[in-house]
């Protein structure tokens, strides 16, 4: 089933599938946590249907069912990968599971040269189905010059029935060379109330998972239940407090927000802010227990909370109503307003940077970063005394 903040792209596309208008080459732009993948496979699966239908593709035909197991044999991705994974053959793949369950974070992937040399040569084998080739490319922005250039004569010189998909963070991540021989799709930010509504619906609050047919049932049930049990963020109800800071936290991407309302990182969050509060309430010089707290994070998230904390206090300063900021509002941090423009200011560029050069920077950086931002606001807040 496909997201409802996605199926206007998805019927755009099908209406071009219908009138024989759709390019080789699209390029689907957006936050990992809006579905770019999820549309890129329902968009392989219409164009691969060996029956199509108007309303997309039949469900029924060889092609249709093959999707139900991940696996056509006329579709491959190109997963940006680990040298390992490359050496294992993950990084280019029939497996198409890694589109609806990412791997983990934490590695350091890159989109190889030779994943890109691989393409080709599928492109150019025959079809197994009858219709066509499709190739989804996962995390293109990571392409090199080099990785770009092994593909350019594809996309110059495209094949009758190929299609290739490109997933990207933003348009501004890719080559130029790419960008200019492709159709584009931007995936626009979601209505708070479409977020609010995806994520506090019972049905959607649980990990996504992967319906394996050589699996027994019961066996797979066993597994989705360890799944939700290992969830400790549904041990508290999910509320609108909850959905509205994870949101906030996850530039509005329901995907990413509902991942984190699963592992509970939004209340540690949450505690952080209110902590650090405390801290200041309480004169602590020492500031141990903030943070302890900021280290209970992976360090991307750190990076995000108090990137987004500085950017809704300087909202608050600019008179923006407190129950828009959600991070304030609930983290009663009315107060951190008296922090000066400039220190705020000079805070999110110091993140801007971290994030820039997270492969180079300790990982010490973010609580360093929360240290100085504490003893620029005693500065503050004694000046305005």
């Amino acid at each position: 089933m496909l997201y409802s903040w996605l199926q206007p792209y998805y019927e755009q596309f099908l209406s071009s599938l219908q009138t024989g208008r759709v390019s080789s080459s699209i390029i689907i732009a957006g936050d990992e946590g809006l579905g770019g993948r999820r549309l890129a496979l329902a968009m392989a699966k219409a164009y691969l249907c060996q029956d199509k239908q108007s309303t997309g593709p039949c469900n029924q035909c060889r092609s249709c069912l093959s999707f139900e197991r991940l696996i056509n044999k006329d579709l491959k991705v190109a997963y940006s990968s680990t040298v390992e994974e490359a050496k294992k053959d993950q990084d280019f793949t029939y497996d198409c599971s890694g589109l609806i369950v990412p791997p983990a974070s934490g590695a350091v992937r890159s989109m190889r040269i030779d994943t890109m040399r691989k393409i080709p040569s599928f492109i150019y084998e025959s079809a197994a189905g009858g219709v066509g080739k499709v190739v989804i490319i996962d995390g293109a922005e990571k392409m090199s010059v080099g990785a770009a250039n092994a593909i350019l004569k594809t996309f110059e010189e495209p094949l009758p029935g190929t299609m290739i998909i490109m997933l990207a963070k933003s348009l501004e991540q890719l080559l130029p060379t790419i960008l200019s021989r492709a159709s584009k799709i931007v995936l626009k930010d979601i209505d708070e109330s479409e977020a609010l509504e995806y994520l506090l619906n019972p049905a959607n609050q649980k990990p996504p998972t992967i319906v394996r047919k050589d699996v027994d049932l019961q066996e797979q049930q066993k597994e989705e239940q360890q799944a939700l049990e290992a969830c400790e963020g549904l041990n508290t109800p999910i509320d609108d407090k909850r959905a509205l800071i994870a949101l906030a936290l996850n530039s509005y991407a329901p995907l990413r927000a509902m991942n984190m309302l699963l592992s509970g990182d939004d209340i540690k969050a949450l505690e952080i802010v209110q902590t650090l509060i405390a801290s200041i309430n309480n004169n602590n010089p020492y500031d141990v227990e903030v943070l302890a707290k900021l280290d209970t994070l992976l360090k991307e998230q750190q990076i995000n909370l108090l990137r987004e904390l500085v950017l809704e206090v300087l909202k608050y300063k600019a008179y923006v109503p407190v129950e828009k900021l959600p991070l304030v509002y609930y983290g009663n941090a009315q107060m951190l307003e008296r922090l000066s423009a400039d220190h705020l200011f000079e805070a999110y560029d110091m993140l801007s940077h971290i994030e820039d050069k997270t492969g180079q920077i300790g990982q010490r950086a973010p609580t360093s970063l929360m240290r100085c931002w504490l003893q620029a606001f005693r500065a503050d807040l004694k000046a305005t005394k």
